[in-house]
C-alpha cells in the first residue's frame, strides 16, 4: 500500500523559480540591448565628429584661400589705381604748359598752406639764378611703397645726367590699412644717381634739396609733393664753377 504525498510549497517554489528566471532573463536582454545602443550610439557620434572635424578643416582652407584672393584683388586695385594716377599725371604733363602751370600750381598750394601772398612775392623776388642757368623743369615720378607692385617710376635729367628716385612709408586709409601711395606726411628716402659719380640718399619729410655737380654742371633740386603717389622734381643747371 503507497502513500501519495503532496507538497503545494514545491509548486509555488517552481513558480517563483521560473518567474525568477524569466525576470533575470529580461534583465539581462535589456542589458544587452541597451549596450549595444550605447556602443553604436557613440560610434555614430565618433563618425559623426570626425566627419564635422574633417569639414571644419576644408572650410577653414577655404576661408584662407578666399582671403588671400581678396588680399591679392586689394593689392591689384590700388596697383591699377595708381598706374590711373600716373597715367593722367603723365598726360597732365605732355598737354601743360610746362614750367609756368607748376609755379602756378605750387604757389595754389603754399597759399592753401596759409602761406601770405606777400611772402610768397618776397621770396621770388629774391631768388637770382647764377650764370648761365637753364630755365627751371619739372618732372614727376611715383614714390614707390612696399604695397607699390608696378613698375619702377624714375626722374631722368638732362638726359640721363642725374637719376632720382624716391621711396616712403605707405599711407592708411580710415580702416588702417595700408595703402599703395606714400604718405607725404612721412619722411620718404630721395636717391640722387649722377651720371660717372656716387649716389647721394637723402631722406626726410618733402621738401628735400639738394646740389650735385656733374662735369662742368651744378644741378639744383627741389623735391616736393605731387598729385598722389607722386613727387615732382624741380631742377636747373648752371655753369660750374
Amino acid at each position: 500500500m503507497s502513500i501519495y504525498s503532496y507538497d503545494p510549497n514545491a509548486r509555488y517554489r517552481q513558480r517563483a523559480s521560473k518567474r525568477m528566471t524569466n525576470i533575470l532573463s529580461f534583465i539581462f536582454l535589456f542589458a544587452f540591448i541597451f549596450g549595444a545602443g550605447y556602443w553604436v550610439g557613440e560610434m555614430r557620434s565618433r563618425q559623426n565628429i570626425y566627419i564635422l572635424q574633417q569639414d571644419k578643416q576644408a572650410l577653414n582652407e577655404d576661408l584662407k584661400n578666399i582671403q588671400n584672393v581678396i588680399t591679392d584683388l586689394r593689392a591689384e586695385a590700388q596697383t591699377a589705381n595708381v598706374r590711373l594716377e600716373q597715367m593722367r599725371a603723365n598726360y597732365d604733363e605732355l598737354t601743360s604748359d610746362g614750367p609756368m602751370k607748376d609755379l602756378l600750381e605750387s604757389v595754389r598750394q603754399q597759399l592753401d598752406k596759409g602761406i601770405t601772398s606777400e611772402r610768397l612775392s618776397s621770396v621770388i623776388s629774391m631768388a637770382r639764378p647764377p650764370q648761365n642757368c637753364s630755365d627751371a623743369e619739372t618732372k614727376r615720378f611715383v614714390v614707390k611703397t612696399p604695397m607699390y607692385n608696378g613698375p619702377d617710376s624714375v626722374a631722368t635729367v638732362s638726359g640721363g645726367a642725374v637719376i632720382i628716385n624716391a621711396s616712403g612709408v605707405p599711407a592708411q586709409n580710415n580702416q588702417g590699412q595700408k595703402e599703395a601711395w606714400f604718405d607725404p606726411g612721412q619722411a620718404v628716402e630721395v636717391r640722387f644717381s649722377p651720371r660717372g659719380g656716387e649716389e647721394v640718399v637723402k631722406s626726410g619729410v618733402l621738401p628735400i634739396y639738394h646740389s650735385t655737380v656733374v662735369k662742368d654742371k651744378e644741378f639744383r633740386f627741389t623735391v616736393t609733393e605731387g598729385a598722389k603717389s607722386f613727387a615732382k622734381v624741380t631742377y636747373d643747371f648752371c655753369d660750374y664753377p
